[in-house]
């Protein structure tokens, strides 16, 4: 290297020209070495297709739990097959832990898979819950898979918590039935009552220790349901999967139940982690060194239970092969298997048109019994029950406040309210009572700013067009003299002569853009003493207070407790019992419901309070129904009414 070139050391070879590659740009470069590390990472890896463990065709669906659970994981060996096998002797549960990319979710999925393949539905039921950031269950709610009771997807720690006490409660269930046949386990159940299905039972929860991130209520009841769960389940065929990057940490599952966890499923991790996975003298799991690599232990971490294998490997294009074969045996099943699936995705909101109890109700041709009272159902509870929903019930308080900067969501939720209370006044209103049909209707007043151009959407103003019902849209303008009308309405039904009338609905949407209906902090009366006339601020106030034990409510939405205290003074807020928080600052909801919990909430997540009851419920709010869904409650509303008219005029035309 002279002067900034090669020149050739032997003088002969001078008269030969040498011109060096120049190197490649910086971002090929990068490229190139990237290329080449994920190349030698792949050139390590161990592939066993999922069909080296899988039943063949003709020998899906033909295997038993009776005795308990057993299926293949991967290759131990040149030959040999791995097994997970739960319900003998101390093999009862399952402890699984690996760090990012070693392989975990391959194995959850390849032991769903399998399990699914081998036995029916009426043979094990699975419950799938992932505390993750991720979506790795979805695909068992897409194919429906008929296995899986419960699928939750980003899930909530309250969900989590409603899954373990709806399991408790099965395992009270299972222990009276046994206890009554004076059988000891699944098998001997099964033996006493042939035909009845009584299937076991997998709780599969991935990334488990979210639930004790926090020393909090959950986390303690969580505990205690895990601990009887581990302890007495075994007898009634319920065993539990427990999956996590990592077992250490401030805040964990207790170590006696740990204990009684016999099979655990070490991939790689740490050297710390493969003693908390295994045992305090056995660090094998510290040397795997490739993905799919494990070591199998059905001995309670102890060495002389080690058995390294390799699990399979599924993609998920062949995943979902195989769980549409599945979906199709299930639907030429005599009888036919049907997915009653729960599934909870807390990283979406919810959809309406799953409400089983509001497309019930649209779908029935008629009412059979009348309800207590009107509800109008905001959303899905983080919980396995039934949806979030606000009463309205004719006392003092039954008024809905929506709070928080989200105002798509609170639109939708007071779309679903409208559809809600629309649907089960119609059904009320077919109601017949004393051999005639109930002619009292219920009336829609919505309270509801134009959109801007540069936010365009659905508004509730066309919502009103798929109802039957009287619906006045008001717009600003509009406001004294309806909010006079109410309130004349109000004072009509407090007097003795007209006490009573069909229920009144009043939505306000922004409330901070309607500045009539401000309170007003003057004391009523002009410079010559003459009392002034009310002012639509004032008939408000009234409407707040006076409404409800009538049957007159409002449901309102302002976007931040600023603008709230502007527009109705404390008083009225105290009106209203039942409020839903956004999140919010915690100072904000601590003014709201003495609690700073809506500080925590997610995009979205919303709370629940109801005063009266003292009770505070995390709930997905639902998304704007879907345009198929809207027409067929239109269908089926307007449908409702003819029928109603029709016998409106029979019974005339009787009399």
């Amino acid at each position: 290297w002279d002067g900034g070139k090669f020149i050739w050391k032997e003088p002969e070879f001078g008269k030969f020209p040498l011109a060096v590659d120049s190197p490649p740009p910086e971002e090929r470069f990068t490229q190139i070495v990237q290329l080449v590390g994920e190349s030698a990472k792949d050139s390590r890896r161990v592939e066993v297709p999922f069909e080296y463990i899988a039943p063949a065709d003709d020998k899906w669906w033909a295997g038993s739990t009776a005795h308990g659970i057993d299926v293949a994981l991967g290759r131990a060996g040149a030959t040999k097959l791995q097994h997970l096998r739960l319900g003998h002797g101390t093999s009862q549960h399952v402890l699984v832990a690996g760090k990012t990319g070693s392989g975990k979710s391959t194995l959850l999925h390849a032991l769903i898979t399998n399990l699914a393949l081998t036995y029916s539905p009426a043979e094990i039921e699975l419950y799938l819950i992932d505390f993750k950031k991720g979506v790795e269950f979805k695909t068992y709610a897409t194919h429906e898979l008929p296995h899986a009771r419960v699928i939750a997807i980003e899930s909530e720690r309250e969900f989590g918590l409603s899954v373990l006490q709806n399991l408790d409660s099965e395992l009270r269930r299972r222990g009276d039935l046994f206890r009554n046949l004076g059988v000891q386990d699944l098998a001997g159940f099964r033996q006493a009552e042939p035909g009845t299905a009584l299937p076991r039972i997998l709780l599969v929860v991935d990334e488990f220790h979210e639930l004790f991130v926090e020393d909090d209520k959950i986390a303690q009841e969580a505990a205690l349901l895990l601990d009887r769960l581990v302890r007495q389940g075994r007898a009634f065929g319920m065993h539990v999967l427990l999956g996590s990057q990592t077992l250490g940490g401030a805040y964990s599952l207790a170590r006696s139940t740990i204990g009684q966890m016999a099979v655990r499923i070490a991939l790689q991790c740490s050297e710390n982690d493969a003693h908390l996975i295994l045992s305090e003298d056995n660090s094998a799991a510290r040397l795997l060194t490739r993905p799919g690599e494990a070591i199998y232990n059905d001995a309670n971490g102890m060495v002389i239970g080690n058995n390294p294998f390799q699990v399979v490997w599924l993609a998920d294009e062949r995943r979902e092969v195989y769980l549409e074969g599945i979906r199709k045996l299930a639907a030429r099943h005599e009888p036919p298997f049907t997915a009653q699936q729960i599934v909870f995705e807390g990283n979406v909101p919810a959809d309406v048109s799953r409400n089983r109890l509001l497309s019930g109700l649209l779908a029935a041709d008629a009412w059979n019994e009348t309800p207590l009272a009107p509800c109008a159902w905001l959303g899905e509870a983080i919980a396995i029950k039934d949806p979030t929903a606000s009463v309205f019930r004719s006392q003092n308080g039954c008024n809905l406040l929506l709070i928080g900067q989200h105002d798509e969501s609170a639109r939708a939720i007071m779309a679903a309210a409208l559809i809600s209370l629309a649907g089960q006044q119609m059904a009320a209103e077919n109601q017949p009572q004393n051999g005639h049909t109930h002619l009292a209707q219920a009336r829609f007043y919505l309270l509801e700013p134009a959109r801007s151009s540069d936010h365009p959407g659905p508004t509730l103003a066309q919502l009103a067009e798929s109802l039957p019902h009287p619906v006045r849209v008001v717009g600003r303008r509009d406001v004294p003299p309806v909010m006079a009308e109410l309130a004349e309405e109000v004072e009509r039904r407090h007097s003795a002569e007209h006490s009573g009338g069909p229920p009144i609905y009043f939505f306000v949407f922004d409330l901070a853009r309607f500045r009539d209906l401000r309170h007003d902090e003057s004391l009523g009366y002009s410079f010559g003493g003459e009392p002034r006339p009310a002012s639509p601020g004032q008939q408000f106030s009234d409407i707040l207070r006076e409404g409800p034990a009538v049957g007159v409510h409002t449901i309102a939405w302002c976007d931040t407790l600023n603008n709230l205290q502007r527009a109705i003074d404390r008083q009225g807020l105290r009106e209203f019992d039942v409020r839903v928080l956004f999140q919010m600052s915690g100072a904000d909801s601590s003014q709201l419901i003495d609690l700073p919990l809506a500080s925590k909430l997610g995009p979205n997540l919303a709370l629940f309070y109801n005063e009266e009851e003292g009770r505070i419920e995390k709930f997905r709010p639902y998304a704007w129904p879907a345009d198929d869904w809207l027409a067929w409650v239109r269908e089926r509303l307007f449908a409702r009414s003819a029928a109603k008219t029709s016998g409106e005029q029979r019974v005339a035309s009787e009399e």
